[in-house]
């Protein structure tokens, strides 16, 4: 039988939750990417799920996004996609809600499914659906709402029990916990990187000076320059094409691609990207481009940091009045007392 696959981004099949409060400003990453779209140890999940399942044999495969605009017919675009699947004539499609890490073997669950002789197989753990449905094709009704159709089907569905490795991805806090578990080993995972020593892997292209301090379990993506005096501290992860500036620590946190970090400051337990800090301990996001502190590689860095230090030149009477809303050059204490970084 011919198996497709579609991989729905943002939009809830099951139950995801995440433990504590939520944070006191909703996380909207600058990039303005789904949380599966960031770069982990140096490729997505979602480019790791499409990789797992080319290695099962998928070779039919479709990523939509769920909020697109409808199709003309009025469907959403992953009905439409699986209903152009069923009249192609592939037999049994797998949907994926992709708002977890699922490590799934896919052979025990077309087994399942085929054993069971369901309409419909949708996936499970402990905690609930995980998001990862797989249905007969010659089930639905081609020209009857798929929404309405898959809700009527549930009644005859069976449940397959997944016990293998899953990770929800509902907050920044839950994208570093599977960073940290693919830095441990804790999961297939691996870095897109060399590893020059136990537990330190770097990226095609990556320069770290002489001085710099790395230890390890780290990551270092490609392209990304560590400078003079810095210190990537354990279960870091630098992600391809930042810039970590002379004496920064970074230190159980992840610098998403291209971002640049000024000097002199520890970064720790947080999620950086671009302009965008977003603290896990106190679960506060925040803008910090116009500081200087963090920002995009895009601009320079001499530029930003000379922005960002306009107040001390301007303090000297030496008539070099650079201008910048912080007002506050890019030091530890300005970001401690702000309740930033630790």
């Amino acid at each position: 039988m011919e198996l497709g696959a579609i991989i729905i981004i943002g939009r809830n099949l099951g139950k995801a939750t995440s433990a504590g409060p939520p944070y006191k400003a909703p996380f909207n990453s600058s990039c303005q990417k789904p949380m599966v779209c960031w770069d982990l140890l140096g490729a997505s999940p979602l480019r790791r799920m499409v990789a797992q399942l080319r290695e099962s044999g998928v070779q039919l495969i479709s990523a939509l996004d769920s909020v697109a605009p409808e199709h003309k017919t009025g469907a959403q675009s992953w009905e439409q996609a699986v209903l152009d699947y069923a009249r192609g004539g592939v037999e049994e499609i797998l949907l994926l809600d992709l708002r977890a890490y699922t490590e799934m073997n896919l052979y025990e669950l077309v087994s399942f499914h085929r054993d069971n002789s369901s309409p419909v197989t949708n996936v499970a753990d402990d905690r609930g659906l995980v998001g990862i449905t797989l249905l007969r094709a010659s089930a639905i009704d081609q020209d009857d709402n798929l929404s309405r159709r898959l809700q009527a089907l549930s009644s005859c569905s069976s449940t397959f029990e997944f016990s293998g490795f899953v990770h929800r991805l509902v907050s920044p806090a839950d994208y570093r916990e599977l960073v940290q578990s693919a830095l441990s080993g804790a999961c297939n995972i691996k870095p897109i990187a060399r590893e020059i020593q136990p537990g330190v892997w770097m990226g095609e292209g990556a320069r770290v000076a002489s001085s710099v301090r790395v230890l390890g379990p780290c990551f270092l993506g490609a392209k990304t320059r560590v400078k003079a005096g810095s210190v990537i501290r354990s279960g870091s992860a630098i992600e391809r094409e930042c810039e970590i500036d002379c004496g920064t620590v970074v230190e159980a946190a992840s610098i998403l691609p291209r971002t640049y970090v000024a000097p002199g400051l520890r970064v720790s337990n947080a999620v950086v990207d671009g302009g965008r800090f977003v603290h896990l301990g106190r679960k506060l996001e925040v803008e910090l481009a116009d500081t200087g502190l963090v920002g995009s590689t895009g601009k320079r860095a001499s530029r930003r940091i000379l922005d960002s230090l306009g107040s001390v030149f301007a303090l000297g009477g030496s008539g070099l009045d650079l201008p910048t809303p912080s007002r506050a050059p890019a030091s530890l204490d300005y970001v401690r007392g702000n309740g930033f970084m630790e």
